[in-house]
């Protein structure tokens, strides 16, 4: 059985929650392994997470009925992707910021065919497609803003904290047997 197929029966079950906010974890196929999107951030005084690698998505408002709807308005507005031509895998459990108590976030995986254009809007100035095995490859410590942990580095690029939570369950999820360094 395909490991997308694999995760999308562990992930049946979670049931959609509220929390704070949402994010889309992108999965395509590509050369016999999955990628994710991951976008960097723009620079925001006053933001914790600014300048961080992370997954498109943001804070529910008023006006989404569901964090599915919170998840396809800020994807769409900060990349252009529209998600709702994509195939809906499932949620990953709720992970909370220890940076922002309170500020709880649901992880929802899309399945991607083909090779979308992107358009980035302010909040985001970069984005790559990382390889799993690139991600499971990359497992180390280091020490990032004023934390010391476990987190995947790509090149100048780190993935820390909430993100690094996210993918780190998702690689478990996915069959990953390697531990965390720390």
């Amino acid at each position: 059985m395909d490991p997308v197929e694999k995760l999308q029966q562990k992930l049946r079950g979670i049931e959609e929650v509220d929390a704070w906010a949402a994010v889309a974890i992108l999965l395509r196929e590509e050369i016999g392994d999955y990628e994710t999107l991951l976008v960097r951030r723009a620079e925001v005084l006053g933001d914790p997470w600014s300048g961080d690698m992370a997954f498109p998505g943001g804070k529910k408002t008023s006006q989404d009925v569901t964090l599915r709807d919170t998840v396809a308005r800020e994807v769409r507005e900060e990349t252009g992707i529209d998600l709702s031509s994509l195939t809906y895998i499932g949620a990953l459990p709720v992970l909370f910021s220890s940076l922002r108590p309170g500020k709880d976030v649901l992880p929802i995986v899309y399945l991607y065919e083909g090779h979308p254009e992107i358009r980035l809007n302010s909040e985001l100035t970069s984005y790559r497609w990382v390889h799993l095995e690139e991600l499971r490859e990359s497992r180390t410590v280091a020490k990032v803003k004023d934390w010391e942990g476990s987190v995947f580095k790509l090149g100048n690029d780190v993935i820390w904290g909430l993100t690094y939570r996210m993918l780190d369950k998702l690689l478990e999820l996915l069959g990953d047997a390697t531990p965390a360094p720390f």
